[in-house]
């Protein structure tokens, strides 16, 4: 089997968002560029391959091409590294300072990557395509680099009551914070305005969900009174303004809302329908007006 891998590496607030296909993966938009890199696979194959089945007992082989750039916070590539392994050892590895492949092995497999090394540097197209490896990760960078390493999302923010651990105090209120990017939030407590101080609250560290987004949480043990009011604010640079929920001992303000507008349509519910029940008993009793000979006695009379 046979794997291709990139990977991507950067410095500062941004680090590992983007990633130049450059070297061996992506040597150009020449067919004949395309073909060279087929060939140069095939033989590549055929070598580990022969390895491979040189050895008892194995149940699988991988042979892994990959290519890094470590890139700035301007994009600019820093450096470049191109690297041939097989079942996780490295076999060979652009040298920059000689502008040639140079076995990284010096192992069991020495003279295979002794050998890859040299085959590899037979091909001028493919040395000179990873010589400009470094410029090709600027170039292919670019396009792009903004849109990735430049966006931010607001997060979300909520305030629950939780389980308190290591305090005495009787209520411990978390802070959850997530679906934000990049990762560097705050998160502030405040009780009737104040700023509560940072000993009596707790923020973990921002984790990632998978998505390009961060989550983190922040704890707050407090004894609150009746009419106490918290509020949980978080400031993120995708936020045009900080973001403020609060809280409140009971229900909350969204809760009495709820519980306000249920309770008023359960009365005017009530009202109508005894307006309406009252209509309908009225309008039977004086509305009826019974006819001589019609009703069911006095037919029966009449036939007898």
């Amino acid at each position: 089997m046979l794997a291709e891998g990139h990977t991507c590496a950067g410095t500062g607030p941004h680090t590992g968002h983007a990633c130049a296909r450059a070297g061996f993966v992506n040597l150009g938009k020449d067919p004949k560029t395309y073909i060279l890199q087929e060939q140069i696979m095939t033989t590549l194959l055929r070598l580990l391959l022969g390895l491979s089945l040189g050895c008892t007992g194995a149940g699988g082989f991988v042979a892994h091409v990959e290519s890094t750039c470590l890139l700035d916070d301007n994009g600019t590539a820093r450096d470049f590294t191109y690297c041939i392994s097989f079942n996780k050892d490295l076999l060979t590895c652009w040298d920059p300072n000689e502008h040639q492949m140079a076995p990284c092995e010096f192992g069991a497999l020495h003279g295979l990557a002794t050998s890859l090394s040299i085959y590899l540097n037979t091909h001028r197209v493919l040395i000179q395509r990873l010589s400009q490896g470094l410029q090709d990760c600027t170039t292919h960078t670019q396009p792009f680099w903004g849109s990735l390493t430049h966006r931010t999302r607001p997060p979300s923010v909520q305030v629950a009551k939780t389980t308190p651990f290591n305090t005495r105090e009787p209520v411990m209120l978390a802070c959850y914070v997530w679906g934000f990017y990049p990762a560097d939030v705050t998160i502030t407590w405040w009780k009737n305005g104040q700023l509560v101080l940072p000993h009596s609250s707790a923020q973990k560290i921002a984790q990632p969900n998978g998505d390009w987004t961060y989550q983190t949480l922040s704890h707050l043990a407090t004894n609150p009174s009746f009419w106490d009011t918290y509020t949980c604010v978080v400031e993120h640079v995708g936020a045009a303004e900080p973001i403020r929920q609060d809280w409140t001992p009971g229900l909350s303000r969204q809760q009495i809302v709820k519980v306000s507008v249920a309770a008023v349509t359960l009365v005017l519910g009530f009202i109508i329908l005894s307006l309406g029940f009252l209509s309908c008993q009225r309008a039977g009793s004086s509305g009826y007006t019974s006819l001589p000979g019609a009703n069911y006695p006095e037919a029966g009379r009449h036939i007898s």
